[in-house]
């Protein structure tokens, strides 16, 4: 780590997180142009040439593993996670979907409960129960206001969770040998879900997109700016998990995880900007009794 810095570390963790949701966004737009299993190849593609070119350049430390079979979890949670969120988005506003998303941070200590028996100070339990309140106004019960996606991207969120409790696992395992697996198995999983759906890339719904030109300009247009955005995503790709080293750089995961949840703030800016989609009450209540849980949960940890 280099010379602690709290600042530094909230600035790269909520570029890193801004990241995120803009990658979200285009492949909320993006995907009535491209299948969500086409954006992830990409995403997942692009990283994975990016990391082999520099790998070969260097060849910082030996790829090989003994711990494949947990290297090969964190992979598969990863890359269902991220699919599940993409998947949600499409259905749901930003906002909710993200902050589901970030619920991560509520399931990891019941996971490492139920598997490691670890016990946790009462103010974590104090967090999580905040938190899954937090968590069932958001997802609306009742015959009416339920949402059935909103299920989906909090499984993501469980499954972003089930990743860190075998991150935790890996040990002394290199974060390049890690990254390797994670890019390179979960290209795999994404290979197996374009090959079980017949590898889908769906005609653009003109009347879904952002914009609706003239049917001269359409696909000059509306096909230039899906294949814009298409590069636009790979290339952030690989900009977040390198925010994210830089903020581990300078502060812990404890003193930035509090900061995750700038995603949310602005996952609702988006959603009001482009979808014209305001924030509800129960959201932004939602919103705040997670954030405040997740907080507690980070804070009684560090302690």
């Amino acid at each position: 780590m280099k010379q602690p810095s709290i600042v530094l570390g909230a600035i790269y963790t909520t570029l890193a997180m801004t990241v995120v949701v803009l990658m979200a966004s285009i492949v909320k737009w993006a995907s009535h142009g491209f299948s969500s299993e086409f954006l992830m190849l990409v995403r997942w593609g692009t990283g994975l040439a990016v990391f082999v070119a520099f790998y070969l350049l260097t060849r910082q430390v030996s790829l090989r593993t003994s711990r494949w079979l947990v290297q090969s979890g964190v992979a598969i949670c990863w890359t269902a996670a991220v699919f599940l969120y993409y998947l949600s988005v499409r259905y749901i506003p930003l906002m909710d979907a993200t902050l589901l998303l970030n619920t991560a941070a509520l399931f990891a200590p019941v996971l490492a409960w139920v598997f490691t028996s670890q016990r946790e100070p009462p103010l974590v339990w104090t967090g999580l129960a905040i938190g899954f309140i937090g968590v069932l106004i958001v997802l609306h019960p009742g015959p009416e206001m339920f949402q059935p996606m909103a299920l989906v991207a909090l499984a993501s969120g469980w499954l972003m969770a089930m990743r860190i409790f075998l991150l935790s696992l890996l040990g002394d395992e290199p974060k390049q040998r890690t990254t390797f697996y994670s890019l390179a198995v979960g290209l795999g999983v994404i290979l197996l879900l374009l090959a079980g759906t017949g590898f889908p890339v769906a005609r653009p719904g003109w009347e879904e997109m952002l914009f609706t030109p003239s049917e001269m300009l359409q696909p000059l247009l509306v096909d230039t700016a899906l294949i814009a955005a298409v590069v636009i995503l790979g290339v952030m790709s690989l900009l977040q998990p390198l925010l994210t080293a830089w903020s581990l750089d300078y502060a812990s995961v404890g003193q930035v995880g509090p900061f995750r949840y700038t995603a949310v703030v602005i996952a609702a800016v988006i959603d009001w900007l482009f979808w014209n989609q305001l924030p509800t009450w129960t959201g932004i209540i939602g919103l705040l009794l997670i954030g405040f849980g997740g907080m507690l949960v980070v804070f009684a940890s560090r302690r």
